[in-house]
């Protein structure tokens, strides 16, 4: 695969969007605000206001992207995702927070490990200095997020299900 990574640009959300529902655990909606709702949640919210954190992996196609938050504790992230408040604490700590998803076909190529080095340039040459990502605590991501040295590790209980915060000094 000849792929590269680019900055994201608003012609490519299709792609995009297309990506993150097919790697979304939610597959069902109740109508379409719901899932319009789900999908500014965790991917238009950062493609509205940190379009300068996001990038994708292109091949003939997007393969996958990376989108990031400089400051999690900022603007209305916390109101639409309040398992954030959760974690204020590690969030001080770890500030920025990234998504990234892929089509199945490009996972296990690096891409993922480039696209969040990507991110990490970024945030560091504006002097942020911590980055954490949440997933389940029984989510076989979690390794790929250690290897990349994620290794704080907090589990916190939301609304019956556990949430494993991971962050890293960059």
């Amino acid at each position: 695969m000849s792929a590269f990574i680019k900055s994201y640009s608003k012609e490519m959300l299709p792609e995009v969007r297309e990506i993150f529902f097919q790697t979304s655990a939610i597959k069902e909606f109740k109508d379409p605000s719901s899932k319009e709702a789900f999908f500014y949640k965790y991917l238009g919210y950062y493609l509205e206001y940190y379009p300068q954190l996001a990038f994708v992996v292109v091949d003939k196609n997007v393969l996958g992207y990376v989108v990031s938050a400089s400051e999690t504790l900022v603007n209305d992230l916390v109101r639409i995702q309040p398992h954030l408040e959760l974690f204020s604490h590690e969030i001080k700590i770890y500030p920025a927070h990234l998504h990234i998803n892929f089509h199945a076909s490009a996972q296990g190529h690096g891409f993922g490990r480039k696209l969040i080095a990507q991110v990490e340039s970024v945030l560091k040459s504006h002097n942020i200095e911590g980055l954490h990502i949440m997933t389940g605590p029984d989510s076989q991501n979690r390794f790929f997020y250690q290897k990349l040295g994620f290794i704080f590790q907090s589990v916190k209980d939301f609304q019956g299900s556990g949430i494993l915060f991971m962050g890293k000094t960059i």
